[in-house]
């Protein structure tokens, strides 16, 4: 399991790597331990879903009048989401070391995957305090929703950032692969919804 120093110099490197420094690949680990360590990251990462399973069940039930059917519990939500987070979390890995060397930048596979879980802690953590601030009644249901949707893209080109740097992909490769996450994400989290929660 990752170390909780491990932990905070990678976060530290997926700060940098946002500011485009050339050596943030310092701050981490990029041994063969570490690609397996790397998938450990899922650890940290499930306290994070507690919160943001509570927010939705909260912001679920505000807008109740504008979705068919009865809003889930907290309980169906959680399931949901873990379940979603533990598929995705080996998805596209897994997709990309299949699909990397067939856009030659299969020799950096390795740190980008170890990069790319270590980010997502990162990104977890900036992007709760959100949902804690709409539980705690600090932002509005509508405030919520509009930092929530600047800070995915934010997200998405921080994983475009991600491809380019840290995997050495042309931007059109970049942006496919990135475009690959995104759908990857929609249809693992739209079928486990659908299978565990429903339609809404």
């Amino acid at each position: 399991m990752p170390s909780l120093s491990e932990a905070l110099r990678a976060i530290e490197g997926s700060v940098a790597i946002a500011r485009r420094d050339p050596d943030a690949s310092r701050f981490f680990d990029l041994s063969a331990d570490a690609f397996w360590r790397s998938f450990a990251v899922v650890i940290f990462l499930v306290p994070l879903y507690f919160i943001v399973s509570a927010a939705e069940t909260r912001m679920l039930f505000e807008m109740r009048d504008q979705i068919t059917g009865t809003p889930p519990g907290y309980g169906d939500l959680l399931i949901s989401n873990l379940a979603t987070l533990g598929i995705e979390w080996f998805a596209y890995p897994i997709a990309i070391l299949f699909i990397a060397p067939l856009f030659s930048v299969g020799q950096r596979v390795s740190p980008y995957i170890i990069v790319y879980n270590w980010s997502s802690l990162a990104i977890s953590l900036v992007m709760v305090p959100n949902f804690v601030l709409y539980l705690l009644g600090v932002f509005p249901i509508a405030m919520a929703v509009l930092v929530n949707f600047g800070l995915v893209l934010a997200v998405v080109w921080y994983r475009f950032l991600l491809a380019r740097e840290v995997l050495g992909a042309p931007i059109g490769t970049a942006i496919g692969f990135v475009a690959l996450d995104v759908v990857l994400s929609l249809f693992i989290s739209s079928a486990i919804e659908y299978a565990i929660i429903g339609p809404l």
